[in-house]
């Protein structure tokens, strides 16, 4: 881990794909399916949670039909 660019264009990346899983995660838990509130008050998994658990059913599974098309959510078009 010593070349600096190398290190920059992971964390781009790592901070690109939280970006997508929580802003999905958001959008899911307002519009379409809310997360589940525990009968302690707090929620059954997290907003990111919701939405990485929700991207990667939708790329892994070729038989998943989504709720919102995720691609065209993000390309905000």
């Amino acid at each position: 881990m010593t070349d600096i660019e190398r290190i920059e264009k992971l964390f781009a990346l790592v901070t690109v794909a939280f970006t997508w899983a929580y802003v999905v995660g958001d959008y899911l838990h307002q519009y379409v399916k809310p997360i589940q509130i525990k009968k302690h008050w707090n929620k059954a998994k997290s907003i990111f949670k919701h939405g990485l658990t929700y991207i990667a059913s939708v790329l892994l599974n070729s038989n998943f039909k989504p709720d919102i098309d995720i691609f065209q959510f993000l390309s905000c078009t």
